[in-house]
């Protein structure tokens, strides 16, 4: 009896110093405790698992495998003339009115930091209007290949730059947003993920033959993966879309293009079936698609892009077609397409007086 009443002492001693070496161990490297406990024991038997605070899921950050303590995002634009400059500004503004949470990061030329230009200028009213906003000046990269405006697209690839960052969504400034894009943010680690270019994909279209998009691209920025993309970029010549195609065709992951990458072009065309896919005998619904985008980007050459002169024949030949016999739907009115379309447009019109006529 003695010497059970030992074992049972030794026992009880054994089991409190393991309890109190594992509390410290689980201080010491900081483990997180499940947001779960086992609760009481159910009538049928079983084992209930009750949370052990209902907000504690929505005070969860994500776990992520980098250097950082701690994930940063950012959207990020890239600006290299004083139009892009202003259609940079009016998304971030648009950014903030829906509700985006992450930091917004500006990539220009480094020559706007000084100098009496209308672009230096023109940063210096910025800071003072956006003060949160990140300025990142960086040196112009540029190809000799075609259009001025498309042959300084590489100079978007300086968001691989951004290592402060766990993640930035990069996207051309010829774009409209159309709600907050925070979700994106939380989509599985890749080294860059993007939409296919589905306007210029067909169905049969091997998926290893298939393009990429680069006018929107989720980036996790690294140095090593920077220095390589530009030196193909500046080895190459080419824009900004073959760079992507030629580095990441076989290691990108694939955004739904619906919802993130609409062009403006979509609304004139007549089958949508490219854009819907893999829903391609979903019907059509201008007015749903809007409500539901979270980016537009103005594509409908050879309409000018809409900072830019044009004639009134110009904007009536591009127009969406507007049927007599089309009636107006319990949810969308008569003439959606041209609608919408339109509103786009009126939209970037108002914006731009809003947000740049101090300085443009």
């Amino acid at each position: 009896m003695f010497l059970s009443t030992r074992r049972a002492i030794a026992l009880t001693c054994v089991v409190f110093v393991f309890v109190l070496l594992t509390g410290y161990q689980s201080m010491k490297h900081n483990y997180i405790p499940s947001p779960f406990h086992v609760g009481q024991v159910l009538k049928n038997g079983t084992i209930g698992v009750v949370s052990s605070a209902a907000s504690s899921l929505t005070t969860q950050r994500p776990f992520w495998t980098t250097e950082q303590l701690e994930p940063r995002f950012a959207y990020v634009q890239y600006a290299t003339d004083i139009d892009y400059l202003c259609n940079a500004v009016m998304n971030f503004h648009r950014l903030s009115l829906f509700g985006a949470k992450h930091d917004q990061v500006l990539i220009f030329p480094d020559k706007w930091t000084e100098g009496d230009s209308k672009e230096a200028k023109a940063i210096k009213k910025i800071k003072q209007e956006l003060p949160d906003l990140v300025l990142r000046p960086f040196g112009l990269l540029s190809t000799h290949k075609g259009d001025a405006t498309w042959a300084k697209s590489l100079t978007k690839f300086h968001a691989f730059d951004l290592t402060d960052y766990t993640r930035v969504l990069a996207f051309d400034s010829d774009s409209q947003v159309l709600n907050s894009m925070d979700h994106y943010f939380l989509a599985p680690m890749a080294a860059v993920a993007v939409p296919r270019a589905y306007w210029l994909n067909e169905k049969d279209t091997p998926i290893v033959d298939q393009v990429l998009g680069s006018h929107v691209m989720l980036i996790e920025p690294n140095k090593a993966r920077y220095d390589k993309i530009v030196k193909e970029a500046l080895r190459s010549g080419d824009f900004d879309m073959e760079v992507m195609n030629h580095m990441f065709k076989d290691s990108a992951m694939i955004l739904p293009h619906r919802r993130l990458a609409l062009l403006t072009g979509e609304f004139r065309g007549k089958d949508h079936k490219k854009y819907l896919a893999p829903d391609e005998d979903e019907e059509w619904n201008a007015m749903g698609e809007v409500s539901r985008a979270y980016l537009v980007h103005f594509s409908d050459w050879p309409l000018p892009k809409p900072w830019k002169p044009r004639t009134d024949a110009q904007w009536q030949a591009a127009l969406p077609d507007c049927p007599k016999e089309e009636e107006e739907k319990p949810d969308r009115p008569r003439c959606a397409d041209r609608t919408m379309w339109s509103a786009i447009y009126i939209d970037f019109k108002d914006d731009r007086e809003k947000y740049c006529k101090a300085w443009i």
